[in-house]
């Protein structure tokens, strides 16, 4: 991997996030700055991806089920040609391409509509394996926020999706910023003692080993995440 080509991408990713956030005025600021590096490393490194054929059908795939972090999402898209920066410039402006909440009828490169918190591991897992029938080897990943894991239905989808027919095939990144929209999530030990086990739930239960990437770059309050990822 390109270690300098992706901290410079990361950097201008995050310019353009709070470019696009600032055309509305307000909006999930530390919640998509945090995903910079992320973002950085699939689609500068990882993902394969046709801006040209944003539903090219070998392509992989984001599910970003933390969707109110669209701006970075935007931001990426943008920088990678699907459309002219300046097109997200106008986020949540009445007739916009670009709502708060990723939505795949909406912005080209968007996978999956995504913003009812919890329902993003259950999607993604839909698209792995539909992937994985069809014959393609396309690989989902997928981004939950540390907030909504303590939903049901995250851990209920990843059990699903790293059964044998998809395990290969689906990567789920647990976004552990610490903080939700309105408190946060580890202020106490008690509470990270119930982060450190949602990641050992995600290791049981997802068949994969989770690592921490500290981000000190990204000048916010939001700046860890962890990645759980099958092993072959």
């Amino acid at each position: 991997m390109n270690e300098k080509k992706c901290k410079v991408l990361a950097a201008e990713i995050r310019l353009e996030t709070l470019k696009v956030i600032h055309s509305r005025g307000f909006g999930h600021v530390g919640g998509s700055m945090d995903l910079a590096d992320l973002m950085a490393v699939l689609y500068g490194e990882v993902m394969k991806f046709d801006p040209k054929n944003p539903r090219w059908e070998d392509r992989d795939w984001l599910v970003l089920s933390k969707g109110h972090a669209g701006p970075v999402a935007y931001a990426t898209f943008g920088l990678m040609g699907y459309y002219p920066m300046e097109e997200a410039y106008t986020l949540n402006h009445p007739h916009t391409k670009f709502p708060s909440h990723t939505d795949r009828k909406l912005t080209p490169g968007v996978d999956l509509t995504t913003g009812s918190l919890g329902q993003g591991a259950s999607t993604a897992t839909g698209a792995a394996l539909g992937n994985k029938i069809d014959g393609r080897d396309s690989h989902v990943f997928c981004v939950i926020g540390d907030g909504e894991a303590d939903d049901g239905i995250s851990i209920e989808g990843g059990k699903t999706g790293f059964t044998d027919e998809a395990k290969y095939t689906l990567s789920t990144i647990l976004d552990d910023n610490g903080h939700k929209y309105i408190c946060v999530t580890t202020k106490s030990k008690d509470e990270l003692k119930a982060v450190e086990d949602q990641i050992a739930i995600y290791e049981k239960y997802l068949g994969g080993k989770a690592s921490d990437n500290k981000d000190k770059d990204s000048k916010t309050d939001t700046d860890t995440s962890s990645v759980c990822e099958v092993e072959d």
